[in-house]
């Protein structure tokens, strides 16, 4: 293997470092948003969520409540946008982080939109008359 080949595969996996294939990553809620009727409400960290990501789907596997105690069953499956410039199979972005994005249909009704870096995991999940909005830390 040339020289400049090896570099740019040790690039190449370095920037992926974070979104290997059959990763499990579990965060806790920071802060989140609701919006409805004109109205944006803040809302206490209520929840630790973890999901499991593997080469182009992230699946939500479970959903602990804090504040009840208890776990909401969850399988929500989201498609990975390996499109997008800052999607980290994509090397180093310039100007800015490696991020996935994912979509999923979370219910009947509803979409969402998954964003995950090194440190947080963010989601918007849009239904008919409301909007979620949700930061969470990971949790290493």
């Amino acid at each position: 293997m040339t020289r400049p080949t090896l570099l740019f595969a040790l690039v190449a996996c370095l920037s992926c470092s974070f979104a290997l294939a059959g990763e499990t990553i579990t965060a806790q809620e920071v802060e989140g948003y609701f919006y409805a009727d004109g109205k944006m409400t803040r809302s206490e960290a209520q929840f630790e969520i973890t999901y499991f990501m593997d080469e182009n789907t992230v699946t939500r596997t479970r959903v602990y409540d804090l504040n009840k105690k208890q776990v909401i069953p969850d399988n929500t499956v989201y498609q990975i946008q390996r499109q997008l410039t800052s999607d980290p199979a994509n090397g180093i972005p310039l100007g800015g982080k490696p991020v996935i994005r994912a979509f999923g249909q979370p219910g009947m009704d509803a979409v969402e939109i998954l964003i995950i870096d090194e440190i947080f995991v963010q989601y918007v999940k849009s239904t008919s008359n409301y909007v979620v909005m949700s930061r969470l830390k990971r949790i290493k």
